[in-house]
């Protein structure tokens, strides 16, 4: 992790045992000064905001392709589209089984102790893993659609169940970057080329004419992309990684690894399950049309919190190296900045979708004007999301991921009820407010319990804490 070094890490060190049965945290002996965190706190930020860039680049082409799509397939094509893409997601994190955010703390540790026997296992068996789960999930996935689907939709999730295997490996070579300090180039190949190769080849689509173009050829374009873009990554990282990891034998502790990373795979499951229950919900419920519309409305809302999901990357390991430090003062400061960072650039993008939802909404054509009461509600939800900065991220790094998981599970089951009761009368509108309010629910729990675990405020607002005995200390 060179791009977040300290100059002081030189000073002497002593472990410290966690809850993790294979890896320990170090600390420092003593605190370091407040001081000291400041050049990793502007490089992180610099680091936050060049990756906002470069997604924030690659949703400009997302979204480019998703108003072609829209206007090339229809509403009930894209609905298609966008239904498998949903479904492939969720499962792609069942596939990892929260390898990959534990490999982002895992890498970390073991090049920070030099066991590069443990690194170097933990790369190769974490591949292994996920590869041979993902395969087995992608057929069962397949085997579902055939039997049960409906033949309009049928080869189309077929074709995207492919995505399956590809963005689990994906998920996994970018967690090794995002621990090696190489965030940005990490993301290089999916956040820039891929989406690049999936408008070059809608376009070539549309051009052949003769109704080439489908949902089905459009997620083949997608799975091809995908399929490039994880080969030159694969490369990036062979470079990436500490040459000294070609001369030592790999040393594996497979089951203490799985058994530390099922409450992270459970963390990322809620997450995504949470992001893409609704446009299946709105899909099963509402028809193909409806999904269609929720899913523009859903990508307007990535856009507002854009830099809130861009500067977790860097912040994570940060949040280690300050909770390891027990440098609360550091750690409240990085996360108070981020939320207000956040905070600063979503306002306006969400006052643009509030107050002109139909302007947006225009731009993928006729069919999605029924979106606008839903944009909103989405809009005002993000708004909450941004203010209440990287709550998650503190307890997943600081050890506290199964209060995590608890608090995001209450904001699905939220999402879950609301979103069943509500899309049937309501429609788009109903699964907005389903999804807004699970953000909101969940976002008021973690960062309560992040006051009361780690004793800090999160948010992007002056909330001062009291020190008392049910405040648990760093």
């Amino acid at each position: 992790m060179a791009a977040l070094d300290d100059p002081t890490q030189s000073r002497p060190r002593v472990a410290v045992a966690t809850a993790d049965p294979v890896i320990s945290i170090t600390e420092l002996s003593e605190p370091e000064p407040v001081h000291a965190m400041r050049p990793s706190l502007r490089r992180m930020l610099v680091s936050a905001f060049t990756t906002a860039l470069l997604q924030g680049g690659s949703s400009l082409m997302g979204f480019g392709t998703a108003v072609l799509l829209a206007h090339f397939l229809g509403p009930a094509g894209y609905g298609r589209y966008a239904f498998t893409l949903a479904c492939a997601s969720v499962l792609t994190i069942v596939a990892t089984l929260g390898l990959n955010r534990f490999v982002v703390r895992g890498v970390a540790v073991y090049e920070t102790q030099a066991k590069w026997e443990l690194m170097k296992g933990l790369v190769l068996r974490a591949s292994e893993v996920v590869l041979l789960a993902s395969a087995v999930i992608a057929v069962i996935g397949c085997g579902v659609a055939l039997i049960w689907l409906t033949p309009s939709l049928r080869w189309p999730f077929c074709v995207g169940m492919l995505l399956v295997p590809l963005t689990a490996l994906t998920l996994l070579r970018q967690a090794v970057m995002q621990a090696l300090g190489r965030v940005v180039a990490g993301q290089l190949p999916e956040y820039l080329l891929r989406p690049i190769l999936i408008l070059l080849g809608i376009g070539a689509l549309r051009l052949a004419g003769g109704g080439a173009l489908t949902s089905t050829t459009s997620l083949a374009i997608n799975v091809a992309a995908v399929a490039v873009a994880c080969v030159i990554g694969g490369v990036t990282l062979r470079r990436a990684l500490p040459a000294v990891l070609t001369a030592v034998r790999p040393t594996y502790a497979t089951r203490e690894w799985v058994r530390a990373a099922l409450p992270m795979m459970l963390i990322s499951g809620v997450w995504l399950l949470n992001n893409n229950f609704t446009t299946v919900v709105v899909g099963s419920l509402g028809g193909a049309h409806a999904a269609g519309v929720y899913s523009v409305v859903e990508k307007a809302g990535e856009l507002i919190v854009l830099v809130l999901v861009a500067a977790n990357m860097p912040l994570a390991p940060v949040i280690a190296r300050l909770h390891a430090r027990r440098d609360r003062e550091g750690l409240e400061r990085s996360t108070v900045r981020v939320a207000q960072a956040t905070l600063l650039t979503s306002v306006p993008i969400a006052a643009a979708f509030i107050v002109f939802p139909q302007v947006y909404l225009s731009i993928f054509g006729d069919g999605f004007q029924g979106g606008a009461t839903a944009l909103r509600i989405i809009a005002v939800g993000q708004l909450v999301n941004a203010a209440a900065g990287p709550a998650g991220n503190v307890l997943i790094m600081t050890g506290h991921e199964r209060a995590a998981a608890v608090g995001m599970i209450v904001g699905l089951a939220a999402n879950v009820v609301l979103g069943i009761a509500l899309v049937p009368p309501f429609g788009v509108t109903g699964g907005a407010i389903a999804f807004a309010g699970s953000l909101v629910l969940w976002n008021g729990i973690l960062v309560v319990l992040a006051r009361r675990r780690v004793g800090i405020n999160v948010t992007a607002f002056p909330w001062p804490i009291r020190e008392r005995p049910g405040v648990k200390k760093l």
